[in-house]
């Protein structure tokens, strides 16, 4: 069961991060995927870790910043 307050996030080597929609709202490119209706947005460019280091990012940013 999918949680409506959450996205998946699919590195190119298919790893799948689930975080927050707040968190990957931190993007505003992110949010302008017509994927995140869906809930999940692929990106077959960007590896695991780098999409894990960017996942670290959001929680950090809608913590601590004011984006």
């Amino acid at each position: 069961m999918k949680r409506k307050d959450t996205v998946k996030l699919i590195s190119a080597d298919e790893m799948e991060f689930i975080i927050d929609k707040d968190a990957a709202m931190v993007s505003q490119t992110i949010g302008g995927f017509a994927e995140m209706e869906l809930g999940e947005v692929t990106f077959p460019e960007i590896s695991a870790v780098i999409l894990e280091k960017i996942c670290q990012y959001f929680y950090w940013a809608l913590q601590y910043s004011s984006y």
